[in-house]
């Protein structure tokens, strides 16, 4: 009776526990649970399963992020995790109130990689933190002290703009407005109101914990394999100006505490609904073009046969290529006039493209039937391949046209048409125009050098 007294009082969520032993029993459960599905792994399913795969696209059981014939796997391992979470949360729950929080916060438990962070909080925090006063529950909402609000301001936002970004980008398959300009601008405000409710913060500390938040969303992102580098930079200018923006609002809002604690709530609503709506209203998209042009000294005859015929295009020293996008190798064109085909070949595929127009020496036009993925993304994961690759941005149609401007002199232009659903369109069509401008100039640039060195 006495070892039963003890089990359930271990079990119980309403007796506390100390850091020494929730940190024990914290390393014994994964240690146990890690062992299990080596054992399974091996002897069931015929492959290794190392530490390391824990933090490999952690969200991937819960998004079906795995390829069919492994689905077996991932369920078995997902069966398996349930006692090992039923008393991960009852051990998260416990350690909260000896610290004198409140239990809520054990949500944080069920999200990728902020679930390691918890554990290190809860295992170094010392019991009693915010011991219970009269008229004062024990289990505070939001701790007082600066440096512990603050890592849980921003912990709580970044876990919840995590869940809305999965939400956005892999239920909805929506990157709209809501996701690029709601969600930074939530980040920022609601660590700013967070942090406010242990003293009023100063516009130097509401700038700074603004940015913190910003930055551990990418992080994050960027560890759950939900993103890759290059979207993560591209998306970081907007990202920070609205995060400070919103934490410039809950700034300027701290005197209206109960205001701002009554609304918050909504905000996390406003932002998926609006994310649904995105997704779902039939809106007609617009074509968008970019024009890139190049003095060429050559006759417009000679430079109407260097759209077909010049070598490979050297490898790129620019940066962005290198990173990852996409970039132009070489170009052939099979037949001769309207309905001839053209395959311009990049470092990942091939775009195949139909001709639509032939006024030879003058114009040529075609529309893209084919194309392949506008980027391989930089990430620490193999193959990662975001949502968004799969005709979010999509080139529609091209085209050169060849001016004369002297005896031996051709302006050459080329022109390409694209479709962008990422929102708000204005910022990325900003990026999208510089890279295609790259683009353009790789393969201007390689005829002119071509054309230029056989006259």
């Amino acid at each position: 009776m006495e070892l039963f007294k003890r089990i359930k009082d271990f079990l119980s969520v309403s007796v506390p526990i100390d850091r020494k032993k929730f940190f024990i029993t914290g390393v014994i459960l994964f240690t146990v649970k890690y062992n299990i599905d080596r054992f399974i792994a091996y002897y069931f399913f015929d492959r290794l399963w190392w530490i390391a795969e824990y933090f490999k696209d952690p969200g991937k059981i819960l998004l079906g992020n795995f390829p069919p014939e492994q689905a077996g796997f991932y369920y078995t391992l997902l069966a398996i995790s349930l006692p090992f979470i039923y008393l991960g949360t009852i051990f998260c729950i416990k350690r909260l109130r000896s610290i004198g929080l409140s239990s809520f916060w054990a949500l944080l438990f069920f999200v990728p990689f902020l679930n390691f962070l918890m554990f290190f909080l809860l295992s170094v925090l010392p019991e009693n933190l915010y011991p219970s006063s009269d008229g004062e529950s024990s289990a505070k909402f939001f701790p007082k002290s600066k440096l512990i609000v603050s890592i849980w301001s921003i912990l709580f936002t970044a876990s919840i703009t995590l869940v809305f970004s999965l939400f956005s980008t892999n239920i909805l398959k929506a990157y709209g407005a809501s996701l690029f300009v709601g969600g930074p601008f939530l980040i920022g405000f609601t660590s700013v109101v967070l942090y406010s409710t242990s003293e009023p913060v100063n516009l130097r500390q509401t700038i700074l914990i603004s940015f913190v938040a910003i930055s551990l969303a990418g992080i994050i992102t960027l560890i759950i394999a939900l993103e890759g580098v290059i979207c993560l930079l591209m998306a970081a200018p907007l990202a920070y100006c609205l995060g400070f923006l919103g934490g410039g609002v809950a700034y300027l809002l701290q005197s209206k505490s109960k205001l701002v604690s009554s609304v918050l709530p909504f905000l996390f609503l406003i932002l998926p609904s609006t994310a649904y709506l995105e997704a779902h209203l039939d809106q007609k998209l617009e074509w968008y073009m970019v024009e890139t042009s190049l003095k060429i000294s050559a006759p417009k005859e000679r430079v109407w046969k260097g759209l077909f015929e010049f070598s490979d295009i050297p490898e790129p020293q620019e940066i962005i290529f290198n990173a990852g996008i996409s970039y132009p190798i070489r170009a052939r064109v099979e037949g001769k006039g309207i309905g001839a085909i053209r395959y311009c070949e990049f470092n990942n595929g091939v775009f195949v493209e139909a001709i639509t127009k032939w006024d030879e020496n003058s114009s040529l036009a075609f529309d893209v039937v084919r194309q392949p993925d506008a980027m391989k993304e930089l990430s620490p994961y193999k193959n990662l391949r975001p949502t968004h690759l799969d005709g979010y941005f999509a080139s529609k149609k091209g085209s050169f046209e060849l001016i004369p401007i002297g005896k031996n002199e051709t302006l050459l232009i080329g022109r390409t048409w694209f479709l962008n659903k990422f929102g708000p369109t204005s910022y990325w069509n900003v990026w999208i125009h510089w890279i295609l401008h790259k683009i353009h100039y790789r393969v201007l640039d390689h005829i002119r050098n071509t054309v230029e060195a056989s006259s």
